[in-house]
């Protein structure tokens, strides 16, 4: 009992100081040279506090849509455990290049409370279609409008937006294929194979990837079976991406920009974060700073642009990898306890 004590304490004192060296790590490189405090102070609070009050509720509708899929395999998990989940995603998703650490994360916090693998793995590949889902549908109406209005981003690296756009929308249209069409989804299975046998010679990665493929068509098989979970998830999706997405708006109510309107802001940050979300950088750390000054460059002032980029950063990736961060840590620590207790 000392031994399984000591190895409680012990791990979860490293994790925790991984986490917190990773998260003060990405924040002094976001707000490294810049001054938050004086965007902050010359902002209005009240859309700051609305801005503050959407990215909760991101958080929540996330652990919600978890929490449902979950369900559908016999689990029954309480609000802190969905918010734990919740949390390691952002979190993170936030800290690895091309958000690429969030699923891992959160399974790794789920196999400790003793979800399988398989059940877990369902229940995070469902909430991430519908969440790609949503952002897909905002990206591509949001194209279509920035063609209209001819708000396209000129610069050297431009070129990247249009590879991070595209880039999304084959992971979303893969996804779609192998959850709800079963000849092509056989038919890309057979190919994924053929594929790794020339870049791996690796014993078992034929078993590995079938395995994945069986694990997508059992959460295929389940969404159909329940369309009401999966409508609603959907649903669920699109209210968080929109509410993530007009958080550029209310910081640029905040410093008191006359535009654009909400419909236009939330359309160019559907675009940008499609652009972005896939791209092999932490947080897609600089690129989507990069992207904003272009896409913005028509509707800030110069003197109030660098404010709404700092201002827009902090409230929509700083602020909730603070958050979710000391969300995890508490949750953490408290779970610590209970075991060592027990």
């Amino acid at each position: 009992m000392n031994l399984l004590r000591t190895k409680t304490i012990l791990f979860g004192s490293v994790l925790l100081i991984a986490l917190g060296g990773a998260a003060l790590f990405v924040i002094h490189r976001e707000l490294g040279g810049h001054s938050i405090i004086e965007a902050v102070k010359n902002a209005d609070f009240k859309w700051l506090f609305i801005a503050f009050a959407f990215m909760i509720i991101y958080s929540v509708s996330d652990g919600l849509n978890i929490r449902s899929c979950l369900k559908l395999s016999g689990y029954t998990i309480s609000f802190t455990q969905m918010m734990k989940y919740s949390y390691a995603g952002f979190f993170f998703s936030s800290i690895t290049p091309s958000s690429s650490g969030g699923q891992p994360g959160q399974l790794f916090f789920m196999s400790r409370d003793k979800i399988r693998i398989s059940h877990a793995t369902f229940s995070l590949l469902s909430a991430l279609l519908s969440f790609q889902v949503s952002a897909v549908i905002w990206g591509i109406l949001g194209f279509f409008f920035i063609m209209h209005r001819d708000i396209l981003p000129y610069g050297r690296f431009s070129f990247l937006f249009t590879a991070g756009f595209l880039l999304n929308l084959l992971i979303v249209t893969f996804l779609l294929i192998v959850l709800f069409f079963r000849k092509a989804s056989d038919s890309l299975a057979g190919i994924t194979i053929r594929l790794f046998r020339r870049i791996s010679s690796k014993p078992g990665t034929k078993h590995r990837i079938l395995r994945s493929f069986v694990t997508y068509r059992h959460a295929s098989d389940l969404m159909k079976k329940n369309p009401p979970v999966l409508m609603t998830m959907l649903f669920r999706s699109f209210i968080q991406i929109t509410l993530y997405h007009s958080i550029s708006f209310l910081c640029l109510c905040s410093l008191g920009c006359t535009g654009p309107d909400w419909f236009t802001a939330v359309c160019v940050q559907g675009v940008l974060f499609m652009s972005v979300s896939s791209l092999p950088l932490p947080g897609a750390s600089g690129i989507t700073e990069y992207g904003y000054s272009l896409f913005y460059s028509d509707f800030i002032p110069s003197n109030k642009l660098g404010a709404a980029i700092l201002l827009t950063r902090f409230m929509s990736f700083v602020l909730p990898l603070i958050i979710s961060g000391l969300g995890l840590l508490i949750i953490q620590l408290k779970e610590n306890i209970r075991r060592i207790r027990l």
